[in-house]
């Protein structure tokens, strides 16, 4: 496993599981499969319902807690801090964990100010290792990091190759600030697994056409969460450290980009006005 340390010094897994979807019954055994091939990052939030499956697993799994890197996520409109101090009760009762690696909000809706200023706190009371951010563009960003005590460690968004969130990229780098990738596979649409361009660089590396997707975002410097239920599908998409894309390969992938995201959640490409609330 690659590592990417965060700005505040904490070495984040460059590769988690994400389990959105997942219901809760099935979640514990997810993760349990995943941690077992190797992952020790996974990724989940207050709005998946299944908080409680991914704690389960982190106590049954037989690795140390300190080994592990569990996200979540605030999806509540919390407009006070007593709003958001009663949305994180609620995760770390579900969850049922000492702490958090990663808290983040999921995206910029109550009063992120307020919220970000009540992690803040937690985060310095040792409840959370990092924090950070969920779907936050330039309209919405500096709502958080003006006048911040602490900088968010990753923006997670939407990112893939058909969707490789340049601006983002360069708009973050100021802040030093990670972009995480969630559905770095596209969801599977617009046949990104039988895309043409991936399938040949992946037959020079004997790799699938999601391999070259995914470490083309690892080699961008981008965490990724891929999200699966099936063991084998989760061997796959953690094997990425024995090959490099070439400079050829790199720019061949880079002609795939849309500029667009698929899943139609708000995003750059909705060219944000800067006065826009």
């Amino acid at each position: 496993m690659e590592y990417k340390t965060l700005n505040n010094g904490v070495k984040m897994p460059m590769i988690g599981l994400g389990v959105y979807n997942i219901s809760n019954r099935e979640t514990q055994r997810v993760v349990e499969d995943a941690i077992s091939v190797g992952y020790r990052s996974i990724d989940t939030a207050a709005m998946y319902y299944n908080e409680s499956g991914v704690g389960q697993a982190v106590r049954s799994c037989g690795i140390a807690r300190e080994e592990l890197f569990i996200t979540t996520k605030i999806c509540d409109s919390c407009y006070t801090r007593e709003q958001t101090l009663r949305s994180v009760d609620d995760s770390m009762r579900e969850l049922g964990l000492d702490y958090v690696d990663l808290m983040l909000i999921h995206w910029p809706v109550g009063n992120p100010k307020v919220m970000w200023q009540t992690l803040e706190e937690l985060y310095r009371q040792g409840m959370f290792m990092a924090i950070g951010v969920s779907n936050f563009y330039p309209n919405t960003f500096p709502k958080i990091v003006d006048g911040a005590k602490v900088i968010p460690v990753v923006n997670q968004c939407e990112t893939h190759v058909l969707y490789q969130q340049r601006r983002m990229l360069e708009y973050l780098k100021p802040y030093e600030v990670a972009l995480e990738a969630w559905s770095p596979l596209a969801e599977g649409r617009h046949g990104i697994f039988n895309n043409p361009t991936l399938i040949r660089i992946g037959d020079k590396y004997g790799k699938t056409a999601a391999q070259v997707a995914l470490k083309f975002l690892l080699q961008n410097d981008v965490i990724i969460i891929p999200k699966t239920t099936h063991i084998e599908r989760m061997k796959e998409n953690i094997d990425l450290f024995d090959f490099k894309l070439s400079d050829g390969d790199f720019q061949a992938i880079r002609k795939l980009d849309t500029g667009r995201n698929v899943t139609g959640w708000p995003s750059d490409a909705l060219k944000y006005k800067p006065d826009e609330t």
